[in-house]
This record gives C-alpha cells, structure tokens and sequence, in this order.
C-alpha cells in the first residue's frame, strides 16, 4: 500500500506515516494500537484494493466536517445518521466479499482494523453513535468481543438523544425505543432501525 493509502485507514496524514517509517516520530498508544491491527492484516484484505476507511478515518473526517457544517438540530441529526449508513455500506462491503484465500481469520483482521479506536470528533454525540455503532458492527460481524475504547465512560449520554425527533414526536419515539438498536440504546441514543435501511 502506498503511504496515503495508509495514512487514511490509520486516520493520520501521510507525513506521519513517513516519520514513523523513518523512525523519526513515535505513533501514540492509540495510533500504536491501530498499527497493530493494521500488521495483522492477511495479503487477501479487502483495504488492499479499495478505500473503504476505518472508523479512525471516517472520525478524522467527521471531525473536519463538523468543524464546517452549519447544520443543527434535527438537520445535523439526519446528516450524522447518513454518515453512519455510510459507514455500514462499507463494512458490509468488507462482509461480503469471500473468495478461497480470504478465510474467517482474514475477514474477522479486516473488521477489527475497521473497528481500531478513532479520535474524537469533537462532539460527544457523533462520539457516542459511532461507539454505539461499533459495538453492534462487532456483533454484527461475529467477533469474539466489542472493542474495549467503545465502552468508556465518556461515550454514554447522560441526557436522551432522539435522533433527528423533536419533543412533540410521542409516535416516533416510542417505535425508536421500541424498535432502537440496543448499543445505541444503552448509551441514551434513540432511533428506530427501520429508518436506517443498511443497518
């Protein structure tokens, strides 16, 4: 892979990337963290050949935008949630392709490279949702366990966030607690599934 190319999934820019080659910079444990997945990688991974990020890459990325958008209130909700169907489009991706060489070891090092801990956004909110996320991609893919940076403290809500729903929305509520994916649920987040076709 090239050094942009790895520098996206690591969530960090090239020149870092170069320096850490180099041996003139030292990645943080975090970074460190996300390397190792990275080194755990079969020659068969699906980020051989496309781009589909990480949750580090997409983090930097959401950090950014956020740092530009206007959007607020349900608005910012709605844009946030399509980031997220985004996200699950390219995990799915990573799923669904299987070939001979490419066994369960192999998909499980792609999966966990996606899921390697990301900075923050931010916004504790975008921050708790792809937390929430995380734990349900795990699940979703069969891993022995949820990453570990998904459960701090920090990334559960102390006040109920009902996505892209005002107050008067009672109906719409109900079907998001009843119909809520759980790892979103468990941290204060509230949205029916239904709405999220690729979830």
């Amino acid at each position: 892979m090239s050094q942009s190319h790895v520098a996206f999934l690591m969530g960090t820019q090239q020149a870092n990337i170069s320096a850490y080659e180099a041996g003139t910079l030292t990645p943080g444990s975090v970074v460190e963290e996300r390397m190792a997945e990275f080194l755990r990688l079969h020659e068969s991974t699906v980020h051989m050949a496309t781009w589909l990020g990480t949750c580090a890459s997409h983090a930097k990325a959401l950090k950014e935008s956020l740092q530009e958008t206007k959007h607020e209130g349900p608005e910012l909700d709605l844009w946030l949630m399509r980031y997220v169907i985004g996200m699950n489009d390219s995990l799915n991706a990573a799923l669904q392709v299987s070939d001979s060489v490419r066994d369960e070891y192999s998909i499980h090092a792609d999966v966990r490279l996606f899921l390697a801990q990301p900075q923050s956004t931010g916004d504790q909110r975008a921050d708790a949702l792809l937390a929430g996320m995380a734990v349900h991609w795990a699940r979703h893919a069969k891993l022995e366990r949820s990453p570990l940076w998904a459960h701090a403290r920090h990334l559960y809500l102390d006040e109920p966030w009902w996505v892209g729903m005002k107050k008067g929305d009672k109906n719409l509520r109900a079907q998001a607690f009843a119909n809520g994916i759980p790892s979103l649920r468990a941290r204060g987040i509230y949205l029916d599934r239904r709405t999220l076709e690729s979830v």
